[in-house]
């Protein structure tokens, strides 16, 4: 199951629950190289202000920060006013990221369909449906159909804010838009809607924090609809709807023969063409001419998690030790120094978000090669950009392999890899769950009826190194399976149970007797990859899917969400949706509002009475675990559900 010295979960060492990050600590550390861990001792203590959200910086009166003494800012603005503004702008980040990335998608498919990119749309079916439920003609070639969609989904995101989005009409459960009909928060096209909120969020605007929180959580529907949901749809009609594969996750995947290239960031499509280029007889070649044994991509965060989730579809087709491409998962966005620090990697493909400052300096302490390949990612001293355009992406895959061969060429022996890595089942999906259980839910659906499985958390986000880099969430997850609860991941998070071997179907070993005996009759793990951050849109789609067979709103359902170690905009953005959307959503580490304590009992208590869904924060994991079994089975009791509930007391039923 895994080539590790350390039991599956342990605490490795301080620094992480990973033996290979460990062992890379201590080698940058001997080569005096600084990295995410060095530079957040160094900021300690923080500033307890930043932490509580209490302090503003948007007028030039200030940074004004609440305190006993000064309770108040300069405007007058209060503690309550300056966190909730403080949440909305965070959600906006969020907002605009994901929007960025679905019109990329949204581009290319159109793109695709006019035969301009190496790309070919690979789930007609996905197409014809979905083109079918917004009102498009579903009969029409499929080239056709697929322009109207991009174009339709680009019209959406240009709507005005009084125009309801049309996704949120067409995937929405009915009794959720109920809710929001009601409060007054379902959101129009998306960058009016953005438009709107940032001009809220200047001073002396909007000072009503009840609004500010509202205008929050419409902003995550946009998001969970646009973003998440409209952003996976497309990449599925393009790059193919996730198949079961098997990879391998770690360090240890790195072989220093080949030309190793790292797709590193949120958006699969350059490391797709990189992967479909690198597969020719070519660029093979052109790797061997500088003494290398071939070419290898590397998966980095969700990238990598995206690409893992169709390589039976879009991805790594090939078969043989000379072509095959795809290496697997080397880890989440605090392993990217570590990477890089092995000496072995050539080049980075940094796309979008969460290619940290810091990877400039280690990558200049070896001869990797850090390349921008997304317009809105400029790095201080990386001067090379290969800035994505579908119609030209195919020679731009080209360009990026022959500039990692040359980076190969220059490579020294200063090369230390960690041997560990560990097997890995992904490629998730409703559409894969299904066919595993032969057509339909209904296996899983009376797993859960019997008790078998209690309920289903989604483990999803970032990883900070606040805890220890994945400790949180390893430790958590292992809590929750051993309890009968089944995990869905999605993010960051992926990599940490993956290195930790928990997405391998041996790894039901660790659950509880229940949830054992259904993922050995099934032949699945306990803990299921839905791959990359903007894949908890799938999630959505699960748990809307499972709402509609028991014929319920998805509040009721025995499900949770937890991000245990979120980081950033986005991360924020994805809780606020959860909490809309009706489920109880754990948090850590404590989110920026305890300066507020109207902004806190509205997120932790007041709002479970508006949208079902509420904020829970527990650092603790076991206590974490102990309050989300405790909310899964008063939500069975609530379903009339009541098998499960005495084991969970230690009774026999």
């Amino acid at each position: 199951m895994s080539e590790k010295e350390h039991c599956v979960g342990c605490t490795a060492c301080d620094v992480s629950v990973h033996q290979s990050t460990c062992e890379m600590y201590d080698r940058t550390t001997k080569l005096g190289i600084s990295t995410v861990f060095d530079r957040y001792e160094a900021q300690q203590p923080q500033c307890t202000f930043g932490k509580e959200g209490i302090c503003c910086q948007l007028c030039s009166h200030g940074p004004c920060r609440i305190t006993a003494k000064a309770p108040q800012g300069i405007c007058g603005a209060t503690a309550d006013t300056i966190v909730a503004r403080n949440l909305l702008r965070l959600t906006i980040h969020g907002v605009a990221a994901y929007s960025h990335h679905l019109e990329e998608v949204a581009r290319t498919l159109k793109a695709t369909a006019q035969g301009k990119t190496p790309y070919r749309i690979q789930d007609e079916q996905k197409l014809r449906e979905v083109a079918g439920a917004i009102g498009l003609d579903s009969t029409r070639p499929t080239g056709e159909l697929a322009i109207a969609l991009a174009d339709a989904v680009l019209a959406e995101l240009r709507k005005g804010a009084d125009e309801p989005l049309a996704l949120v009409e067409v995937f929405a459960p009915r009794t959720r838009k109920e809710v929001w009909q009601k409060l007054g928060i379902i959101p129009g096209g998306v960058l009016s809607e953005l438009r709107d909120a940032l001009t809220k969020s200047m001073s002396n605007i909007t000072s009503d924090p009840v609004d500010l929180l509202l205008t929050t959580l419409r902003l995550a529907i946009a998001t969970g609809y646009m973003g998440l949901v409209g952003t996976v749809t497309l990449q599925d009609i393009l790059l193919g709807t996730p198949r079961i594969s098997r990879t391998q996750a770690d360090l240890g995947i790195i072989d220093p023969g080949m030309v190793n290239i790292v797709a590193h960031g949120h958006v699969p499509l350059v490391g797709t063409a990189v992967m479909q280029a690198a597969q020719s007889e070519k660029m093979q070649e052109l790797a061997r001419a500088a003494g290398a044994k071939g070419i290898r991509v590397l998966g980095s965060m969700c990238t990598g998690q995206e690409i893992l989730q169709r390589l039976n579809v879009s991805g790594d087709q090939s078969t043989g030790e000379q072509v095959q491409v795809f290496a697997g998962q080397t880890g989440n966005w605090i392993s990217q120094e570590f990477l890089v620090a092995t000496g072995a990697i050539d080049l980075v493909m940094m796309d979008m978000n969460c290619s940290i400052p810091g990877l400039k300096a280690v990558a200049d302490r070896f001869h990797t090669r850090l390349v921008s390949v997304d317009r809105i990612l400029r790095m201080a001293g990386v001067e090379e950009h290969v800035d994505y355009e579908p119609e030209k992406v195919a020679e731009q895959a080209e360009e990026l392999i022959g500039m990692a061969v040359e980076a190969y060429r220059q490579r020294g022996k200063d090369i230390f890899i960690p041997r560990h890595k560990s097997d890995v089942v992904a490629g998730f999906s409703v559409e894969s769950i299904a066919g595993a259980l032969g057509g339909s839910l209904e296996p899983l659906l009376g797993a859960i009826k019997s008790g078998a499985v209690k309920g289903i958390v989604a483990v999803v986000g970032c990883t900070n190194n606040r805890n220890g880099h994945d400790g949180m969430s390893v430790s958590l997850v292992k809590e929750l399976i051993k309890r009968d609860i089944l995990v869905i991941n999605s993010g960051c998070v992926s990599s940490a149970t993956q290195i930790e071997g928990l997405m391998v179907p041996e790894a039901a070993e660790l659950a509880g007797e229940g949830l054992q005996g259904i993922c050995k009759a099934l032949g699945i793990p306990p803990v299921l990859n839905f791959g990359s951050c903007v894949d908890i849109g799938r999630i959505d789609v699960a748990v809307t899917a499972i709402a509609a067979a028991l014929g319920v709103d998805p509040s009721l359902l025995p499900v949770a969400a937890s991000a245990p170690e979120y980081l950033e905009q986005k991360a924020v953005a994805d809780g606020v949706f959860a909490v809309a959307f009706g489920l109880l959503t754990h948090l850590a580490p404590v989110p920026p509002v305890t300066g507020s304590a109207l902004v806190t009992k509205v997120l932790t208590q007041d709002i479970e009475s508006l949208t079902g869904g509420k904020v829970l924060v527990e650092l603790d994991p076991v206590k974490a675990a102990d309050a989300i079994e405790t909310h899964i089975l008063a939500k069975r009791r609530g379903l009339g559900l009541e098998a499960g509930i005495a084991q969970a007391d230690g009774e026999k039923i």
